[in-house]
């Protein structure tokens, strides 16, 4: 049998070049996609982790804003106001006001000379 020998080129091989040139492009934009994809999910995944961070510390404040929301329509939460804010007392009682220094003393009306009950001084509180 006889064998034939291949001539082997010693030039340029233009074909191989151009597969070779191909995969390589598609390989590099490939690369390049994910690697863009990866610090676009990170940047949202952060921005994720700090919009729940966010949302846990409003459903805080909510539920404290519930709680003091239910706490003014106590009856004593509304004394307490009474008290301090209108200087209101309840009849027979005596107030003993003690002046921090450097404050002026102020004058309370007494319960005899005023004659306006506790709802019409609430209702002039709320009214302006």
């Amino acid at each position: 049998m006889l064998t034939r020998k291949r001539k082997k080129r010693k030039g340029f091989n233009f074909r191989r070049f151009f597969y070779i040139l191909t995969f390589g492009v598609v390989f590099l934009f490939l690369l390049y996609s994910s690697i863009n994809l990866l610090i676009k999910r990170q940047a949202f995944q952060k921005e994720i982790n700090a919009l729940l961070a966010e949302q846990e510390e409003l459903l805080k404040k909510r539920e404290s804003l519930k709680f003091s929301l239910g706490e003014t329509y106590s009856e004593t939460y509304l004394e307490k106001i009474a008290r301090e804010d209108l200087n209101l007392k309840k009849p027979g009682e005596i107030i003993y006001v003690i002046k921090k220094e450097g404050e002026p003393l102020q004058e309370t009306e007494s319960s005899e000379e005023t004659a306006e009950t506790f709802l019409d001084k609430l209702k002039s509180f709320f009214n302006w």
